[in-house]
């Protein structure tokens, strides 16, 4: 079984979850959209991940295509896509956290560290941990 957060995901599943970060200033909470797609047979583990840095938009709408893409077929393993790792810079049009902190400079984070570590920790060990391998899209200058 592959267990996120809170949410367990069986063998040919496929689910999207909604991964609690932390809350905004305004008391709201601010959760990472994480689709998973799961083959039946066991296999290696994938994550795509994008918008590390919230200004970096094209990964999204690469991650969105490919998670609707009707062809798309695993019959072995795992695909964990998370389109929005920095939700907080992609709502604010910033390639930073609201601390001002660079998330691709955080890693592996803490739990009770900044807002950009605490959301490097939680990235690093519910979705990485569990992958054998990963691609984090960036966009160009």
């Amino acid at each position: 079984m592959l267990r996120i957060g809170e949410f367990d995901i069986l063998p040919g599943e496929q689910r999207k979850i909604e991964l609690p970060v932390a809350k905004l200033y305004t008391d709201a909470d601010v959760s990472l959209p994480v689709h998973i797609i799961r083959a039946k047979k066991p296999g290696p583990t994938i994550f795509l991940s994008a918008a590390v840095h919230g200004d970096e938009l094209n990964g999204i709408e690469i991650i969105r295509r490919l998670i609707h893409e009707k062809k798309l077929k695993i019959t072995r393993g795992t695909v964990i896509a998370v389109p929005m790792v920095n939700v907080y810079g992609v709502v604010n049009q910033s390639r930073y956290m609201p601390d001002r902190r660079d998330l691709n400079r955080c890693f592996p984070g803490s739990a009770k560290g900044s807002l950009a570590g605490r959301v490097a920790h939680i990235f690093l060990n519910e979705i990485v941990k569990h992958c054998d391998y990963g691609i984090d899209l960036h966009t160009g200058a």
